[in-house]
């Protein structure tokens, strides 16, 4: 008869497999959460920098400015008009922001002769300010449009008025500017006194500039060839008067800020 085994044994192979089984688990569980965990330091915390934002320079110059409205007061400008009607006290506020000292003139022409037209008016804040705008406003207000038989309109006769106004003989600290808004070139017998009186009239300063806002349909610049001559004439016109050329523009007080605002 075999003597029977008196040891004893406290675990056998498989409860050791289990418990390594377990030990592996939870050294995985630390593994994986390890980055999870909140980390200290006995190094001094490194100092708080403080980022100072540059200063930016101003995009716009304050700066004295004289502006003209040259405008075509025939019956194919009434939705041009009325916008300019609408938008001129929104246009002499911008000034009032770009400029300690503004002032804004206006002249509407015609077929062949000048309409009506305001000399160069102080617009700047205050109760003289505020008056002249009024002033202003009133008389573009009172343009009525007039018809026409044939295609040019007076655009030579409108810049002999603006010219003649009163710019001061000094002009080398203002800017000056004259700005054209029309759908037709002049008649063709002043097509180059219109150009010779641009050249003459920015030769006294290099502050001055005429620029050029062509509100002509594009259909009939393209069908109509009066239409047709109209934009080279006016492009010309603002190439004389070291100005800028825009045409088709859907936003015509905006075409006249960034005239005014970008240079």
């Amino acid at each position: 008869m075999q003597r029977r085994n008196r040891d004893i044994t406290i675990f056998n192979l498989s409860a050791i497999d289990l418990f390594c089984s377990g030990m592996g688990a939870i050294m995985v569980l630390m593994v994986l959460l390890m980055p999870y965990y909140k980390k200290t330091s006995s190094t001094k915390p490194s100092p708080i920098v403080e980022v100072k934002t540059p200063q930016k320079s101003n995009a716009i110059q304050v700066e004295d400015i004289d502006l003209v409205f040259v405008m075509d007061a025939t019956m194919s400008m009434q939705d041009e008009l009325e916008t300019v009607r609408n938008g001129l006290r929104s246009i002499v506020q911008v000034l009032r922001r770009i400029s300690d000292d503004a002032r804004v003139g206006f002249v509407a022409y015609i077929d062949r002769d000048v309409l009506s037209s305001s000399p160069l008016l102080e617009v700047n804040r205050g109760a003289q300010g505020d008056s002249n705008t009024e002033r202003l406003q009133k008389i573009v207000n009172g343009v009525e449009l007039v018809g026409n038989l044939d295609w040019p309109e007076d655009v030579y006769g409108g810049l002999q008025k603006a010219a003649s106004f009163s710019w001061g003989a000094d002009a080398s600290n203002r800017r000056q500017m004259i700005v054209v808004i029309g759908d037709a070139s002049t008649h063709p017998e002043h097509v180059e006194a219109s150009l010779s009186l641009a050249n003459r009239w920015i030769s006294s300063s290099s502050r001055r500039s005429i620029s050029i806002v062509n509100t002509g349909n594009a259909v009939d610049m393209v069908t109509n060839p009066e239409s047709a001559a109209t934009a080279p004439y006016f492009k010309e016109l603002a190439s004389k008067g070291h100005g800028s050329y825009l045409e088709k523009q859907s936003d015509l007080i905006g075409s006249i800020l960034d005239l005014i605002i970008v240079r």
